[in-house]
């Protein structure tokens, strides 16, 4: 069960969807996978839900499948059956919850108050769905529900998450993973519009890390040709979100070092390391990691935003 918590958390983002029609099912999870995203939950929404799920995994073994909407203990078996390796509740049923306990099989319930975590709390349960997300107060009202617990339990938000707000759940350690139907609509699947839904997935990615060139310091010596460059360029760089942006610089005989911003420090270290990057442990005073190899020389940063 940790094992595929770990794995949830390595992915940060779940979407969801529902396959109306088998031939579908593939296609979109390649879709998602060419845009960097080696998962989803697939809704138990339509009759064609198990065998979507059977034809991801043939086709893609590597591929993290959750099932959502599961809403009794005969459609947690058909689900295990079928090779889901989670589910996910659009509330705290309890005799799902217990069967999937009792059977050693992962559950993240559905729940929107501090009841529904003492709920997950007592079946020992290490994750919760917080649903609907955005018409609970957001982050806001996730940050104020789960503060009494103190991290004891994690969160998958779900419901009115798009781009325009998925970083404020992102930035958030108490966040297991973000859920979303945007990425994978049901629009551009009947449509056959997987490109649309492949740009989406890399968006995504990218709102949910949101690493930006925090500075870079490259090393010319007594080249004034080139420090010239790199301060003429430096002058053309747009303002961004950070506040203590420092543009490209020259500096001594070192080959330089690059400063990078992360939206979470754990979740970029964890990220980088599941594709086989090494990274320096994490200093809990600056929120920052060093890559452990250089490129070309050049030493590299993570630094969590503000």
């Amino acid at each position: 069960m940790q094992k595929i918590l770990k794995a949830i958390q390595i992915a940060g983002i779940f979407p969801v969807v529902e396959i109306e029609r088998l031939e579908d099912a593939v296609p979109v999870a390649k879709a998602l996978r060419n845009g960097g995203i080696a998962a989803m939950e697939i809704t138990l929404r339509t009759d064609v839900a198990c065998d979507a799920i059977k034809a991801v995994l043939e086709a893609y073994p590597d591929m993290l499948v959750g099932a959502g909407t599961v809403l009794t203990p005969e459609q947690v078996e058909k689900v295990k059956e079928a090779g889901a390796c989670y589910i996910v509740t659009p509330g705290f049923n309890s005799r799902v919850v217990y069967h999937c306990v009792d059977n050693d099989f992962l559950i993240i319930p559905g729940i929107d108050s501090p009841t529904g975590i003492e709920l997950a709390l007592e079946a020992g349960l290490p994750a919760v769905k917080f649903f609907p997300a955005e018409s609970r107060g957001g982050m806001k009202g996730l940050a104020s529900m789960a503060a009494p617990f103190k991290e004891r339990v994690k969160f998958l938000p779900l419901g009115g998450i798009n781009p325009d707000n998925i970083t404020s759940y992102a930035k958030s350690n108490s966040v297991l993973a973000v859920g979303g139907t945007w990425i994978a609509k049901q629009k551009y699947i009947r449509a056959g519009e997987f490109e649309q839904i492949t740009r989406n997935a890399k968006e995504a990615m990218a709102l949910l890390h949101g690493f930006e060139l925090l500075s870079a310091e490259i090393g010319t010596g007594a080249d004034e040709t080139g420090s010239a460059m790199l301060n003429t360029l430096a002058m053309a760089f747009a303002p961004t979100s950070i506040p203590d942006f420092t543009p490209l610089s020259a500096t001594g005989d070192a080959p330089g070092t690059l400063r990078i911003a992360c939206n979470n420090i754990q979740r970029a270290v964890v990220w980088l390391e599941s594709n086989g990057q090494k990274v320096e442990a994490i200093d809990t005073k600056t929120n920052s990691a060093w890559m452990t190899d250089t490129a070309g020389g050049i030493s590299i940063q993570l630094i969590e935003k503000q």
